[in-house]
């Protein structure tokens, strides 16, 4: 299993439309194929700072996969339009050092 960490940048007018939505993109997460679990935390000390922390069985299942699928459309509907910035992401290994 691998770690998704992306550090969203959600403009300051689109925050209440952020949280609306991640609910519903959680769910459609959850249904691409890999996924394992969800989550999305908002920072204590910057306004628009959210983390979102998925884990994927396989990297492939994120890099390859996840793009081509009904979910990935669905997900950039619900949320893309809300970023300031690009999402920086990296992954984690599920192996502590």
């Amino acid at each position: 299993m691998i770690h998704e960490h992306a550090l969203l940048t959600i403009a300051s007018a689109d925050v209440e439309k952020f949280e609306k939505a991640v609910a519903e993109a959680r769910a459609t997460l959850l249904e691409a194929p890999g996924c394992r679990a969800v989550s999305v935390v908002r920072s204590v000390d910057r306004l628009g700072s959210y983390l979102l922390r998925v884990s994927w069985d396989r990297i492939e299942d994120h890099i390859d996969v996840f793009p081509t699928t009904p979910q990935a459309t669905r997900l950039a509907d619900l949320i893309a339009t809300c970023f300031a910035e690009a999402p920086q992401v990296i992954h984690f290994a599920d192996e502590e050092v």
